[in-house]
């Protein structure tokens, strides 16, 4: 049977606990028009709110605690990395002149330990020595003398002194070597070795040694003489010799750092040109474990740490390092051969890592025009192929930490992927180049650039390491002409002086 006025509106109240008969509204309660029960229903809408806002409260809560636990967790990430050796010093906003190198200082720094540069150097009384000094203050932290005392050429260096550390782990940035192998000598490489003639010791002051200082008891290991000569190169266990014989035959005697036993020797069988009558004719450096024997002409070739002839080197860009040496292939490929290590063949020329974290065990990363491949160190396999063009108008670098490739172009950094080689974020100058290879303090990634102005107008950017935003730019004093990385500082230089910034 149909019922009467069709369907009616239902409103559903919604009751606390026990449900049971509505109160009656008090005084001053005022049930909304068709509602039952009005002050029920006002009282559950706000309780609705409460609800809601609670709920919101809650959510800010748990999204803030997380934002801190993210934070926190970056900033260990960035603690890590400003400890690693290599990373640079955070300079805040301003570089400042920490110290100026007196005109003249005679020093190289060849490495650094923390904030502390260590290499060669002429002391006061002419000897040669290892001399350590803070890079905050310029003061000598250190110093070990390794030569005799001798009377010092008006502007330059007594003699001649070549210093390296073994060069095993070398390509390792956190390796930090523990002793420093030099040869000393009395004998300048642009004046005849003859003692007693101009530019050279009187035969009473003539010396030549090989000197071994350990680096954490500032002191020396051992202490050997050798055949005189300007010419050296350091391997480590052996120190390689450049001589002339009689009949112009270059010859390389290798001989046992702490002992001077002579290991092997090779006899150049080509004569130098006649024109080539003394010792200063006769060159060798040190590369990847081998040494480099350059002839007149520009030619050169290597010798193993066996005395073995390797021949096939040219001299090009990037084809020498002293932590590896690279043997150019004819189908564009070259053979790196690294100490203590299997040889790599990599496309282009490899980039030296000046910084890594182990975030990307065993990557190696070389580059060419527009292409960067990604190596495994061990195994020699390619594991990526990058088509982001990189560059760099002195050493193509590295910095490999938290997973991903900080380097170069001429206009700015690119950072990549280091699993795939993908890029993540590139960052480019308004205007001018870059003059440096990337650092990074932890937070951000730095280098140095020119706008190319006639005053040269260096400067350091600096830039967010995880996004390549640009946090600031610092210009150097506008006198310094030129600026290079020093350690975790910068020194720079202009026509009068050179000094330490940061």
């Amino acid at each position: 049977m149909a019922r009467d006025g069709g369907l009616r509106p239902v409103e559903l109240e919604e009751h606390d606990g026990d449900p049971g008969r509505s109160s009656t509204p008090h005084d001053g309660d005022v049930a909304s028009p068709g509602a039952t029960g009005g002050w029920r229903a006002h009282h559950g809408s706000r309780r609705g709110v409460l609800l809601v806002g609670a709920a919101v409260a809650a959510v800010v809560l748990v999204l803030g605690g997380v934002q801190v636990v993210l934070d926190r967790r970056a900033a260990a990430v960035d603690a890590r990395i400003a400890a690693l050796p290599g990373a640079s010093a955070d300079v805040g906003t301003a570089l400042t002149t920490l110290w100026q190198l007196p005109p003249d200082l005679l020093w190289y720094p060849l490495l650094t330990r923390g904030t502390v540069g260590i290499g060669p150097a002429v002391l006061d009384d002419g000897a040669h020595a290892v001399v350590a000094r803070d890079l905050r203050t310029g003061r000598v932290a250190w110093s070990v003398p390794i030569g005799p005392p001798a009377r010092v050429p008006e502007g330059g260096w007594t003699g001649s002194i070549t210093c390296a550390p073994p060069p095993a782990g070398l390509a390792d940035p956190n390796h930090v070597p523990d002793v420093l192998v030099c040869h000393t000598s009395d004998v300048r490489p642009d004046m005849p070795d003859e003692p007693g003639t101009a530019g050279t010791a009187p035969a009473s002051e003539a010396w030549s040694r090989v000197v071994a200082v350990d680096l954490r008891a500032h002191s020396v290991r051992s202490s050997v003489d050798v055949a005189r000569t300007h010419a050296a190169a350091v391997l480590g266990d052996v120190v390689a010799l450049g001589l002339l014989d009689g009949e112009r035959h270059v010859e390389v005697v290798a001989v046992d750092t702490a002992t001077g036993i002579e290991r092997w020797r090779y006899r150049d069988p080509q004569p130098l040109p006649e024109y080539a009558e003394d010792s200063s004719w006769v060159s060798l450096n040190a590369a990847g474990g081998h040494v480099v024997v350059y002839g007149p002409d520009g030619e050169a070739y290597a010798l193993a740490p066996d005395g073995t002839r390797v021949d096939g080197v040219r001299a090009e860009n990037g084809w020498l390092d002293a932590r590896w040496l690279a043997v150019p292939a004819r189908d564009g490929t070259k053979r790196v051969l690294r100490p203590g290590e299997p040889d790599l063949v990599v496309r282009g020329t490899l980039a030296p890592r000046t910084l890594g974290d182990g975030s990307a065990p065993g990557l190696e990363v070389s580059t060419i025009g527009s292409r960067a491949w990604g190596w495994d160190a061990a195994t020699g396999a390619q594991r990526w192929e990058s088509d982001v063009a990189l560059s760099s108008p002195l050493e193509q670098t590295v910095a490999v930490v938290d997973g991903r490739v900080h380097t170069t172009a001429t206009s700015g950094v690119r950072t990549l992927d280091a699993r795939t080689g993908e890029l993540l974020w590139s960052y480019d100058v308004p205007e001018g180049v870059v003059r440096s290879g990337v650092m990074c303090d932890g937070p951000h990634v730095t280098f140095l650039t020119s706008a190319g102005s006639d005053q040269g107008d260096l400067a350091l950017v600096v830039l967010d390491r995880r996004t390549g935003g640009l946090v600031r730019r610092m210009p150097l004093p506008p006198d310094v002409s030129w600026a290079y990385p020093l350690g975790p500082y910068v020194l720079g230089a202009t026509d009068e002086r050179a000094v330490v910034l940061g």
